[in-house]
Protein backbone atom coordinates (compact mmCIF):
# COMPACT_ATOMS: atom_id res chain seq x y z
CA UNK A 1 0.00 0.00 0.00
CA UNK A 2 2.67 2.24 0.56
CA UNK A 3 4.66 1.69 -2.86
CA UNK A 4 0.97 2.61 -4.27
CA UNK A 5 0.51 5.69 -2.57
CA UNK A 6 3.93 6.62 -3.21
CA UNK A 7 3.29 6.06 -7.40
CA UNK A 8 0.23 8.14 -6.96
CA UNK A 9 2.21 10.93 -5.12
CA UNK A 10 4.67 10.98 -7.65
CA UNK A 11 3.18 10.38 -11.04
CA UNK A 12 -0.02 12.20 -10.21
CA UNK A 13 -1.96 9.01 -11.88
CA UNK A 14 -5.42 7.83 -9.93
CA UNK A 15 -5.93 4.85 -8.40
CA UNK A 16 -7.66 3.13 -11.25
CA UNK A 17 -4.83 3.71 -13.50
CA UNK A 18 -2.12 2.39 -10.78
CA UNK A 19 -4.16 -0.42 -10.60
CA UNK A 20 -4.33 -1.40 -14.23
CA UNK A 21 -0.92 -0.75 -14.28
CA UNK A 22 0.25 -3.38 -12.07
CA UNK A 23 -2.07 -5.86 -13.12
CA UNK A 24 -0.49 -5.40 -16.64
CA UNK A 25 3.02 -6.25 -14.78
CA UNK A 26 1.20 -9.36 -13.31
CA UNK A 27 0.53 -10.47 -16.68
CA UNK A 28 4.05 -8.99 -18.35
CA UNK A 29 5.23 -11.70 -15.35
CA UNK A 30 2.74 -14.36 -16.84
CA UNK A 31 3.71 -14.17 -20.02
CA UNK A 32 7.25 -14.46 -18.77
CA UNK A 33 6.97 -17.49 -16.70
CA UNK A 34 4.82 -19.17 -19.04
CA UNK A 35 7.57 -18.59 -21.88
CA UNK A 36 10.27 -20.06 -19.56
CA UNK A 37 7.76 -23.09 -19.02
CA UNK A 38 7.05 -24.12 -22.97
CA UNK A 39 9.41 -24.94 -25.78
CA UNK A 40 12.00 -27.67 -26.04
CA UNK A 41 14.13 -25.52 -23.20
CA UNK A 42 11.44 -25.51 -20.71
CA UNK A 43 11.94 -25.10 -17.24
CA UNK A 44 12.02 -28.88 -15.37
CA UNK A 45 10.03 -28.22 -12.70
CA UNK A 46 6.90 -29.73 -14.21
CA UNK A 47 4.74 -26.82 -14.85
CA UNK A 48 2.99 -26.77 -17.75
CA UNK A 49 1.48 -23.25 -18.40
CA UNK A 50 -2.17 -23.49 -19.50
CA UNK A 51 -3.64 -19.95 -20.70
CA UNK A 52 -6.94 -19.72 -20.48
CA UNK A 53 -7.07 -21.43 -17.06
CA UNK A 54 -4.20 -19.64 -15.71
CA UNK A 55 -6.18 -16.57 -16.81
CA UNK A 56 -9.41 -17.78 -14.96
CA UNK A 57 -7.77 -18.79 -11.65
CA UNK A 58 -5.53 -15.25 -11.35
CA UNK A 59 -8.94 -13.35 -12.23
CA UNK A 60 -10.52 -15.13 -9.95
CA UNK A 61 -8.10 -14.68 -7.05
CA UNK A 62 -8.47 -11.17 -7.77
CA UNK A 63 -12.12 -11.14 -7.39
CA UNK A 64 -11.60 -12.52 -4.00
CA UNK A 65 -9.31 -9.95 -2.86
CA UNK A 66 -11.34 -7.20 -4.25
CA UNK A 67 -14.97 -8.39 -2.26
CA UNK A 68 -15.11 -7.28 1.04
CA UNK A 69 -15.83 -10.32 3.65
CA UNK A 70 -18.21 -10.00 6.41
CA UNK A 71 -16.75 -10.39 9.61
CA UNK A 72 -18.53 -11.23 12.76
CA UNK A 73 -15.67 -10.29 14.74
CA UNK A 74 -16.28 -6.49 15.90
CA UNK A 75 -12.21 -6.05 16.56
CA UNK A 76 -11.46 -6.88 12.71
CA UNK A 77 -14.15 -4.02 11.29
CA UNK A 78 -12.74 -1.39 9.70
CA UNK A 79 -13.15 2.28 11.97
CA UNK A 80 -15.78 4.43 9.94
CA UNK A 81 -16.14 7.41 11.65
CA UNK A 82 -16.14 8.83 15.43
CA UNK A 83 -19.00 9.42 17.66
Amino acid sequence: MNEFGEVMRRTGLPPMVVMRLAAQAVGAIYRESAAAHSGSDACPCGWCPHERADIDVLCSALTAACIRQPTRDLRLLRIAGTA
